[in-house]
């Protein structure tokens, strides 16, 4: 099935300084493990000689013309023709000489095996090799969310060094097109019960002198902390808006048995835990939409929910909680106290808007629903 039993995908952008270096050490360890592969670089648009040195050593190229780390890789993988893909940058910052470890750690039965440059998961990292943000805050903290919303056995999500199989890679839709493609190809693999394993690798200062550093730290930070929010709803969403409505319940109890005299200021509070309830449950319902769309989420939820989610109704409740107060303070009718009476009347109207306005977004994205 396979006509190379592995392809070696470098991403490559203006890497002429240590991408010959990178093949050298790739096709050394090939022949060293007496198997057939091949190198890919998949090149986003060099221009300093790259794909020159590329070619020269024996490596594949191909040009990808969308930029990012994600569409570059994804290209590269598709175009190869080995059972088993090794990814590694081309910086020299992950030692190709490390070919072989992962190579005879997935021939035991894995689907994925994954670097760990940190030290939660024996990793080491040479002085200069990582920023700090990236090294004490950033990659552990990723990984750590990573842990415990998807329970995946990695210490180290953003390590750019893995092994993984073209048969896995095929049976599953990748849509990252930067660096959270890192993080996406772990959790489908979580998803889709691949097995996942590690492999303890140290971390080299980058061996570019004149080219710079394609990280942008703030921008690829905040798109990882954006999919694992669309990608775990229930932690994130859910249960916040169960809690919030929960503890509605509870202070209604506590206030009718205790507080009867704050009864008002109760209520006001009550108002607006119930109004974070709802925001939060619409929050869950907009994420766990889209991470269905992604192929991320694979749970009966939403099918439960469109069944009893209604548009007509929820706009009738909307439209109910907006014109009642107007109606009742336009008869001078006073139901919470002189003091707190318009207050009430416009947070009772603000929920009657807020249900109306989340169920009209909820319907567009509901493709199928009959609301």
């Amino acid at each position: 099935m396979y006509s190379m039993e592995i392809s070696v995908v470098l991403p490559c952008l203006n890497e002429s300084e240590t991408l010959g270096l990178c093949i050298k050490k790739a096709k050394n360890q090939i022949k060293k493990l007496n198997i057939k592969g091949e190198i890919i670089v998949a090149d986003n648009g060099s221009s300093d000689g790259s794909i020159k040195i590329a070619t020269k050593l024996g490596a594949h190229v191909i040009n990808v013309k969308e930029k990012g780390y994600g569409n570059v890789l994804r290209a590269g993988i598709k175009k190869s023709r080995g059972k088993y893909i090794l990814i590694a940058d081309s910086d020299d910052s992950y030692n190709l000489n490390d070919l072989s470890k992962f190579y005879k750690k997935i021939k035991k039965g894995y689907d994925i095996v994954n670097g760990c440059r940190l030290p939660a998961g024996g990793g080491k990292i040479k002085s200069g090799a990582m920023p700090l943000t990236h090294r004490y805050i950033g990659n552990p903290m990723f990984s750590f969310l990573t842990k415990i919303l998807y329970q995946i056995p990695f210490n180290d999500v953003y390590c750019g060094m893995k092994i993984l199989k073209k048969e896995f890679f095929n049976k599953i839709n990748f849509f990252s097109d930067g660096m959270v493609f890192c993080l996406e190809i772990l959790i489908k693999a979580k998803i889709n019960n691949a097995r996942m394993g590690e492999i303890p690798i140290t971390l080299f200062k980058d061996g570019r002198k004149i080219a710079k550093s394609h990280l942008k730290t703030i921008s690829d930070g905040l798109k990882t902390l954006k999919f694992i929010m669309i990608c775990s709803p229930k932690l994130l969403f859910f249960i916040p808006s169960s809690l919030f409505f929960l503890s509605t319940i509870l202070l209604s109890i506590f206030n009718y048995n205790f507080f009867i005299n704050e009864t008002e200021k109760m209520i006001f509070v009550n108002f607006l835990l119930i109004f974070l309830s709802i925001q939060f449950f619409m929050l869950g319902i907009y994420s766990t939409l889209r991470a269905k769309q992604i192929e991320i989420y694979k749970g009966d939820l939403l099918n439960k929910f469109f069944k009893l989610f209604k548009l007509r109704l929820a706009i009738i409740l909307g439209l109910t909680m907006v014109i009642l107060p107007i109606l009742l303070n336009f008869f001078n009718l006073i139901y919470f106290g002189d003091v707190y009476n318009f207050i009430y009347s416009g947070l009772i109207a603000l929920l009657g808007v807020n249900i109306i306005a989340n169920s009209f977004f909820v319907s567009l994205l509901e493709i199928d629903g009959n609301n």
